[in-house]
């Protein structure tokens, strides 16, 4: 199914709060991420920008601002040769498949229009788009992207699935499988458990997937955070009810943190630095002593554009897991990108030495 997202309306361009909720609710919705266009009210190319996105995808969805919602229902309208009715308080086409308020679904030929009005600083309407069960995403952890080719294009080919294949960071494949026409989804996932055995993660969200495990076996984590800031942290309480397996964080930036809240021996960061693997060691323990929690995570690293020394340069990070069982899992990486391309590498990598260091329970 190709689908596209139409934003329309300066407003919501200009509101990077409201674009980025617009795209979190559209991947929600279709488990992946679309090609997305901009058009203004006012373009003089709205009718043939809109026309055009018609013929070219199976479904459309429209996100009007409050003050396009109208001006675009109309275009609709004559478009497809139809009249505005009121339907569950929303203006739209009178034939329009489903209405609810503040969105309708329309179909033009074999094609789908939703168009959804957006109104700053509210809740969006629900994307109302019938979604296909033939596809499916995965993880495979502890794998490079050259193995993942070689091993799973084959099995694609048996089974009639096309693939996309994307690198998050090194050792975390993410892969998007879709089925052909004559495509078997349900035989190749299989397949695939079968040889990747605990290195498979089945879930389109894996933070959500993490959460729900650890809440399944009734397990808290907790974090200690340097070069990341919270990052980690932020991204576990995005998914609802995580208080009920998030016992807190620390962010430790300062040294002088690191010492009074987790404890951190001065000896380490005068002789090892903040940024060395004996700290995130010691991080871990003060992070598991303060929170008693079941599994910490840790961070320290250089985020950059500054900082960096010829031993450590910029990117180097130290990224850690622990239990209260006493186990302690410590890598050192050298990451490249700018600061926050490199905060989120960090933080991915921390979940990513989780997932791997905690088979049984994730994967």
């Amino acid at each position: 199914m190709t689908h596209a997202l139409l934003i329309v309306g300066d407003s919501l361009k200009l509101n990077p709060l409201m674009m980025t909720y617009i795209e979190r609710a559209y991947v929600a919705h279709f488990s992946e991420r679309g090609n997305t266009y901009f058009v203004s009210k006012n373009d003089t190319k709205l009718f043939i920008t809109l026309e055009s996105l018609m013929h070219q995808y199976e479904v459309l969805s429209i996100a009007a601002s409050h003050e396009s919602f109208h001006l675009i229902s109309k275009v609709l309208s004559t478009l497809t040769e139809d009249t505005l009715v009121l339907k569950e308080e929303t203006l739209s086409p009178s034939k329009a498949l489903h209405a609810t308020k503040g969105s309708y679904l329309l179909a033009v030929g074999e094609k789908h229009i939703n168009v959804l009005e957006i109104t700053q600083n509210k809740t969006l309407p629900p994307f109302l788009t019938a979604l296909s069960n033939q596809k499916t995403s995965f993880s495979l952890i502890g794998i490079d992207e050259d193995s993942c080719r070689i091993l799973l294009e084959p099995l694609a080919q048996t089974f009639e699935i096309s693939l996309h294949v994307t690198p998050l960071v090194e050792g975390w494949i993410s892969v998007d499988a879709k089925s052909q026409k004559y495509g078997q989804i349900e035989h190749f996932i299989k397949s695939v458990g079968s040889l990747f055995g605990e290195k498979m993660l089945v879930a389109t969200d894996p933070i959500e997937h993490i959460v729900a495990r650890l809440i399944q076996h009734e397990k808290r984590i907790t974090c200690a955070e340097s070069c990341t800031g919270g990052l980690i942290a932020s991204m576990l309480t995005t998914v609802p009810g995580v208080s009920a397996c998030l016992s807190g964080t620390l962010v430790t930036y300062a040294n002088s943190l690191k010492r009074a809240w987790l404890g951190v021996d001065a000896e380490i960061l005068k002789t090892r630095g903040a940024v060395s693997e004996e700290c995130v060691h010691a991080m871990l323990e003060g992070a598991l002593n303060a929170s008693k929690a079941d599994i910490a995570l840790a961070t320290s690293g250089i985020a950059g554009p500054e900082g960096g020394s010829a031993q450590k340069p910029v990117g180097t990070v130290f990224v850690g897991v622990g239990t209260k069982e006493g186990v302690r899992v410590v890598e050192r990486l050298l990451l490249q990108g700018d600061r926050q391309y490199i905060q989120y590498q960090s933080a991915y990598h921390a979940l990513r030495l989780l997932l791997q260091s905690h088979p049984r329970l994730f994967l």
